[in-house]
């Protein structure tokens, strides 16, 4: 046993020369595929094509034309095509073909000053590799050129011996999909479940390799641990005490996320349905070719498509998708209580985006307040209310900043900084995929109430302006990057993961919060409007948990979550405890109220009691409002607050910022908070006043009953208080919904203004007192509608 022990220690000198060879072997792997991907992205990036690309986007004919100098150039090529911004508006995914999304995704990325990733296709027969360039004309992106190919110009490079690393693969990774194997050489069990991986730059390809940390059991305090155990072996052994040693498997975790070098791509999430599955490989050495088709029809099953699925008239297929449903006819009931909102298809179309364009014109040429700024989220339906809406607003004579695809944070800078305040963000915020609407700004005043319903009512009376307004394309992502750097310092490094849930926030939010020298792990931040891995609401702990399994297994300092259209911020704690917003409140207030002494900062009813306290022991006036973005940016005009602050994540700065809700500047004044102390993250934000409460509840209703029932529960909770037999000793608040107030907890219901829902909240400062108050409005809401489904 002590010589077992001793070839353990000496096997450990090894330990760091093995590393290097590996590591060393590893980086001549990705060179072999880093030369044929730089090659390729310089020619159909090289001064020629761009100017061929230019002159085809002007004139179809003059395609072939670039298509035959690409293929000159790199024989691989095999299909190109070119689409200027608003041929982008009017393309649907589903028309492209079966990659559809994934190429409007590379198109859109670019389109947005993101650069491209060279990706292979696997859906379609055999796979194809795309990528895609920026036109640019004058300084300005005004088109984008999408290259497809035969992968084997990279995959025949990736030739090499193994008898030293024993595997190496060449695998693509896009987010939570599974791993696509592209060619691999060697003993796959050798990488184990967790191998070394190197990205290829521009692309979302990774080297894989085994881990050289492996080795790293043979340690000096392995060698303690062998000696230890050999002693109490012969023990046992002299005993004769006979053991029957069980062995059992331990299976890998099942949410690992691994770190990759290169910030290209957020590290892909390694679970058991994700994570190393061998979906189809572009190329095995030695592997049997696949049988031919049986039949006719089974060939012209797996024949494969055009390498290049993009070729159909755009506008005529406008036409035809418009004519699929009938027009849908405008509606009182989506101009809601702050924002407009509806479902696609059923209350919003382009139509009625143009309608709304047109209202919205009009009034902010009444007030003088033009040019108007427009962005959008990263919904399916964004491009074509974006271009409904920009329509109605020329159309009145209005001029439009176009800012593209950002987040409203985005939207909000530019309006102050290059506008008079007025804005337009097409955005579902933390809705379903099938929502969308309309934020509306016009003056630095967020529209709300009477104000969006008499949009509504300038639509039904004709009474809209009609003009020539002009349209200005405008990148403002590194300006606004730029102002939040000046705005911001974090004194410390902090190790971030930082989850965009595809949200629209993925487009700019990791790069903010690099720019403030944090390292920042991304997560789910390719832009996708299907919300493929969770829906995009940080306010719901289900949506948190990636988030949470993340920032554990990354050892990070915090984890922070954005919402669809990233005005909002959920936050996690390395122990995996969740933040409700109204605690963080309390930091931001603090913060706050260091720099404005006594200062009134605004809350709304679903916040803890421990908040109002908090500001108070600050020398602070705390005021509770109602819930609503566009109701609390009023309020805090109303009141000369310089902070406010939601339950469900938006946090208002108007001291250093402009008095608007943005998840991302929100995430940058945290983490400066959190920076300038050498005391841990998760230390801080224990500290701050607790209870025991419950999220944010919803209770699912029919569209319109939500607001009735409200007032009828706080009719009966009410009437039942003043005659004792229900709620003794309750204080009611019922500026928004019904607030029951106890000495020892609280619980609200009240109607949202979004969907047709009840939010419920309870917050107590016992377990028992909690129980007490949610069985009095599980009693209450039960009397008044025994049908409905509590979660509570």
């Amino acid at each position: 046993m002590v010589l077992i022990s001793a070839w353990l220690y000496f096997s450990d000198q090894n330990a760091a020369r093995s590393a290097k060879q590996a590591g060393e072997q590893g980086n001549a792997a990705l060179e072999l595929v880093l030369g044929p991907v730089q090659n390729f992205k310089q020619i159909i990036g090289d001064e020629q094509s761009q100017n061929l690309a230019l002159e085809a986007l002007a004139d179809r004919g003059k395609r072939d034309d670039l298509q035959a100098y690409l293929v000159s150039r790199m024989p691989a090529i095999e299909g190109v095509e070119v689409y200027g911004r608003e041929e982008l508006d009017e393309l649907d995914p589903d028309d492209i073909g079966p990659n559809g999304f994934a190429v409007m995704d590379m198109a859109l990325s670019v389109i947005e000053g993101k650069r491209s990733l060279m990706q292979v296709h696997g859906v379609l027969q055999p796979p194809r590799l795309y990528d895609a360039v920026a036109l640019n004309r004058d300084e300005e992106t005004v088109g984008v050129m999408l290259v497809a190919a035969d992968p084997s110009f990279v995959t025949d490079e990736f030739d090499l011996d193994v008898s030293e690393l024993g595997f190496v693969r060449l695998a693509q990774y896009n987010g939570r999909q599974p791993a696509l194997g592209l060619k691999q050489f060697g003993n796959p069990e050798l990488a184990g479940e967790f191998p070394e991986r190197i990205a290829v730059p521009g692309t979302a390809f990774r080297v894989e390799y085994p881990q050289a940390r492996l080795v790293e059991f043979f340690s000096l305090r392995r060698l303690v641990f062998a000696l230890v155990a050999g002693f109490l072996f012969i023990m046992a052994a002299l005993s004769l005490y006979r053991v029957n040693a069980r062995r059992s498997a331990a299976g890998p975790d099942q949410a690992a996320v691994v770190r990759s070098s290169e910030d290209a791509l957020p590290p892909p999430e390694d679970d058991a349905d994700a994570g190393f599955t061998e979906e189809p490989e572009i190329e095995q050495p030695e592997s049997k070719a696949p049988a031919p088709p049986e039949s006719p029809e089974d060939e012209a099953v797996t024949a494969a498509p055009p390498a290049m699925h993009l070729h159909y008239d755009i506008a005529e297929r406008r036409r035809q998708k418009e004519a699929e449903h009938e027009p849908v006819e405008l509606k009182e009931e989506i101009f809601r209580a702050y924002d407009i909102r509806g479902v696609i298809d059923k209350t919003l179309d382009s139509t009625v985006a143009e309608q709304i364009g047109q209202a919205v014109g009009s009034e902010v040429l009444d007030r003088n307040a033009g040019p108007v700024v427009v962005a959008r989220d990263g919904r399916l339906s964004g491009p074509f209310l974006m271009k409904g809406m920009i329509k109605g607003l020329i159309s009145t004579g209005c001029d439009v900043i176009d800012l593209g695809a950002v987040s409203t944070g985005v939207l909000y800078y530019a309006a102050h900084e290059f506008a008079k305040g007025s804005a337009v963000m097409i955005t579902g915020s933390h809705n379903p995929p099938d929502y969308n609407g309309f934020k509306i700004m016009i003056g630095s005043d967020t529209l709300h109430g009477d104000a969006i319903k008499g949009l509504f009512q300038r639509i039904v009376k004709g009474k809209l302006a009609s003009g020539e307004g002009q349209v200005e394309r405008r990148n403002v992502v590194k300006d606004y990057i730029l102002r939040i750097k000046e705005d911001v310092k974090v004194e410390r490094p902090l190790r971030v993961v930082l989850d965009c849930g595809n949200g629209i926030g993925g487009v700019c939010g990791p790069d903010v919060l690099r720019a403030l020298g944090v390292e920042v792990l991304p997560l789910y931040d390719e832009v996708d409007g299907r919300f493929p891995n969770h829906h995009p609401d940080p306010s719901e702990p289900e949506n948190l948990q990636d988030l949470i399994e993340s920032v554990r297994l990354m050892d990070a300092d915090i984890g922070l979550a954005l919402d669809g259209d990233a005005d909002r911020l959920g936050v996690v704690t390395l122990a995996g405890n969740i933040i409700f917003p109204d605690r963080v409140l309390m930091l931001f207030a603090l913060d706050t109220l260091a720099r404005v002494p006594g200062a009134t900062i605004l809350f709304d009813v679903k916040c803890t009691g421990h908040l109002a306290d908090v500001i108070r022991q600050a020398g602070g006036n705390p005021v509770m409002y109602k819930t609503g973005h566009s109701l609390m940016k009023a309020k805090m005009k109303e009141v000369g607050a310089p902070f406010a602050g939601e339950m469900s994540g938006h946090f208002f700065f108007g001291e250093r910022w402009y008095g608007v809700d943005d998840g991302i500047y929100a995430a940058a004044r945290l983490l400066e908070i959190l920076g300038g102390t050498d005391t841990p993250p998760e230390a801080i934000l224990n500290a701050l006043p607790t209870s025991f409460s419950t999220p944010e509840l919803k209770v699912q209703m029919e569209e319109g009953e939500n607001h009735a029932f409200v007032e009828a529960l706080k009719d009966a909770v009410v009437s039942g208080a003043q005659t004792g037999s229900s709620f003794e000793g309750a204080e009611f608040n019922t500026i928004d919904g019904l607030r029951a107030d106890f000495d020892d907890g609280w619980g609200l219901v009240r109607a949202s203004n979004t969907t047709p829902v009840l939010v419920v909240r309870f917050d107590a400062e016992s377990e028992v007192a909690l129980e007490r108050i949610k069985t009095l409005f599980r009693r209450k809401i039960s009397d008044l509608n025994p049908d409905l489904e509590l979660p509570f």
